[in-house]
């Protein structure tokens, strides 16, 4: 690498300037899709166990039979 060059785990080299700004941009927008995914997978867990306690409710007061 050269002086001034830049670099990150990313694998990314570059001169500094507009392209660090770029880079600086490109993570932090990696950082709100990764909280966006995570809000999205705990919303999506919190469904799932919602219709799990109301099949244990509708099993419980006997609106449906199990088969096993």
């Amino acid at each position: 690498m050269t002086v001034g060059a830049v670099s990150n785990q990313y694998g990314y080299v570059g001169t500094g300037g507009v392209d660090l700004l770029a880079t600086m941009q490109m993570l932090a927008q990696r950082q709100v899709s990764r909280q966006l995914a995570l809000r999205a997978a705990e919303a999506a867990q919190m469904a799932a166990q919602a219709a799990q306690a109301a099949a244990m409710q509708a099993i419980g007061a006997g609106r449906v039979d199990l088969y096993l």
